[in-house]
């Protein structure tokens, strides 16, 4: 079932190099540094997830993984409000990773009934964020300059359901090839799980984002979204780019 000097060259790899940059970031959690400590863990968790997705018997270590590393992106993107619960169960889940491969490598199958409770935790909390939440919605004004769809995101925060629904709308009625640059300039945050819901656009047509506040742009990069979205520092400089290169954005 399991090819073992594959298992056994991953968990060299997870307890030599992956280990201590997560123990770092949980670290910083326990002292009260969250988000950087989130920033810390974000590249050795979506590793983790990835390999453990390609390893025949740890497609569940895979799953959970993803799980928590979305739970961490709400935190780290204010769609969760922080408290010492919330802090509490981020550093529980991300422990419980290393359990779920160490047993999986172990018995061929992970702690499903420790794995579900962390995740109804997890899964408790994030619901209950998201319905303290306050609507601010202005909505998404849309342009065409030089036969490009400009999209500005007149909202200060997008997090909530019928807010993603505003871009998906937009995304849903552009045209395949046709470029469209999304301008966040007046965006104070905006959650990860947006950039998820767009990213199979960016198969259809050349997807770019303008004008990112530092916050937007932090966490944008930090999750590896600029390899599917093209960011440019503003507007006018996604203009000059296409100029300069003839049109071709």
């Amino acid at each position: 079932m399991h090819d073992d000097d594959q298992i056994e060259e991953f968990m060299g790899e997870l307890y030599d190099k992956f280990y201590p940059q997560v123990m770092d970031g949980l670290d910083r959690m326990k002292e009260g540094d969250v988000h950087a400590g989130i920033e810390n863990l974000s590249r050795p968790l979506h590793t983790i997830k990835g390999v453990t997705g390609f390893m025949g018997g740890f497609e569940v270590a895979s799953t959970f993984t993803h799980k928590v590393e979305s739970f961490l992106k709400k935190i780290q993107a204010g769609d969760v409000e922080l408290d010492d619960a919330v802090t509490t169960a981020a550093i529980t889940s991300v422990n419980m990773i290393f359990q779920v491969i160490e047993q999986i490598r172990d018995t061929g199958s992970g702690p499903q009934g420790e794995m579900d409770g962390v995740l109804a935790r997890i899964r408790e909390l994030s619901e209950s964020g998201e319905q303290n939440k306050v609507v601010v919605e202005d909505g998404v004004r849309l342009s065409v300059v030089g036969g490009v769809i400009v999209a500005t995101v007149a909202m200060q925060r997008v997090h909530l359901p019928a807010q993603k629904q505003l871009l998906l709308d937009v995304m849903k009625k552009q045209s395949a090839g046709v470029p469209i640059v999304l301008d966040l300039s007046t965006v104070l945050s905006v959650s990860t799980s947006v950039w998820d819901v767009l990213e199979p656009f960016a198969e259809k047509f050349p997807v770019h984002v303008a004008g990112m506040q530092p916050f937007v742009n932090g966490l944008f990069h930090s999750w590896g979204y600029g390899a599917i979205f093209t960011a440019h520092p503003s507007l006018e400089a996604f203009f000059e780019r296409e100029t300069g290169s003839g049109g071709n954005a």
